[in-house]
């Protein structure tokens, strides 16, 4: 009788911990898995106050950051991860784009993958995620984004969350008097999370989202996926979806699709659709990566291509290595269609987002001149977000 008390007592104790723990992120899965910035001193770029100077007047923009899976409150600095309210404004960073993944199988790497596991489940029952969000992919994706909301919320206007144009150009037109003032949209990684339900999609509309991508690391019944097994393009539902999107107003990702999908969907798309994070294939050879000849067909539809800082997409580890792809996407594409992917929270990149002014320096470095380099940071994503979301 005593021995089984004690048990029950030493487990209510275990469980309390465990919840206080998850409830205030002291001890968190999230905290041993998410990706440790590198610290400036190893960067190996010196910042001279020029590129400094110029990186204070930018308006930084990103569209690829994942932080929402990770159990963080993104309202205080941490010391892990690239990515939080706090080093967003030490960045300059004015808009970032927020994806919410709902699944990572076992397998992630390499080519006709077919493997569908989810650990994000098991993530999911250990930090305490509602029910719902644990078992049912829909309401994952909402709880991802709610969080999202909830942050922006308490920042008293810091941090716009943003569904339309006209509220994008608000808080850009606040930020000049308030440099506090700073902008987040919210996406979809992947396609599980509507678990191709075009009646999902509706609901992760009214939820908020503004993008989403068709597929993730394996084909999907909307379309085939980069590294998936058919190579092939958009199917009949995924059709459906583009349509779907195309009349809510919510834009299209083709980050992760098959060469064919990209194809599709500029044939089939009355909107243009974007890159949040994709590299060129000649600068890394991973079929995530895209041909030039496609990264152009995009940009002279209207999209922007986002270059993700992932040593997969850019041939390299370090912010040179970045700068050279994006010195190679000027070069191909022009100054008007490149932006940002940096990917964020997701795996190891170099830089966080405090530290961007070193790629600004990287750029400069790389013989790019301010425009370009405006362009790039920031002003290509922004002119794109102000033409594609809702007006109103």
């Amino acid at each position: 009788m005593h021995f089984a008390v004690s048990v029950a007592l030493l487990l209510a104790v275990m469980i309390s911990v465990w919840t206080v723990s998850i409830r205030f992120g002291l001890l968190t899965v999230s905290r041993f898995l998410a990706p440790r910035p590198t610290p400036a001193a190893s960067l190996g770029i010196a910042l001279t106050p020029a590129a400094a100077a110029l990186h204070r007047e930018l308006r930084v923009a990103d569209l690829h950051c994942d932080a929402l899976l990770w159990t963080r409150d993104l309202t205080r600095r941490s010391n892990w991860g690239h990515l939080d309210f706090p080093r967003m404004l030490e960045g300059n960073c004015a808009v970032q784009h927020f994806l919410t993944v709902t699944e990572i199988p076992r397998q992630i790497n390499g080519d006709n993958l077919t493997d569908v596991s989810d650990r994000l489940t098991m993530l999911g029952i250990i930090e305490q995620w509602p029910l719902a969000a644990v078992t049912d992919q829909t309401e994952r994706a909402l709880y991802l984004g709610a969080k999202l909301k909830r942050y922006c919320a308490s920042t008293a206007g810091g941090v716009r969350f943003v569904e339309t144009a006209a509220q994008l150009s608000r808080a850009l037109d606040d930020r000049r008097a308030d440099r506090k003032v700073r902008a987040a949209v919210l996406g979809l990684e992947s396609s599980l999370g509507t678990k191709y339900s075009l009646d999902n999609i509706k609901r992760l509309y009214a939820g908020g989202y503004r993008s989403s991508q068709l597929c993730h690391f394996t084909d999907t019944p909307f379309a085939a996926a980069a590294t998936g097994v058919s190579k092939g393009g958009l199917t009949p539902l995924g059709r459906d979806a583009v349509a779907l999107m195309n009349e809510l107003g919510m834009i299209v990702d083709l980050a992760h699709a098959a060469p064919r999908v990209v194809e599709d969907v500029l044939a089939c798309s009355r909107r243009a659709p974007f890159f949040s994070h994709t590299g060129a294939r000649v600068m890394s050879n991973d079929p995530k990566c895209q041909p030039d000849e496609l990264l152009r067909a995009v940009v002279d539809r209207g999209g922007v291509v986002g270059l993700c800082f992932v040593a997969d997409y850019v041939g390299g580890s370090r912010v040179d290595d970045i700068a050279r792809s994006l010195d190679h996407l000027f070069r191909v594409l022009g100054p008007n269609g490149i932006a940002l992917g940096s990917g964020f929270d997701s795996f190891p990149v170099p830089i966080a987002v405090d530290q961007l002014a070193y790629l600004t320096q990287a750029l400069l470095s790389a013989g790019l001149d301010a425009a370009a380099t405006k362009a790039i940071m920031g002003e290509n994503a922004i002119r794109f977000l102000l033409r594609e979301l809702p007006q109103n």
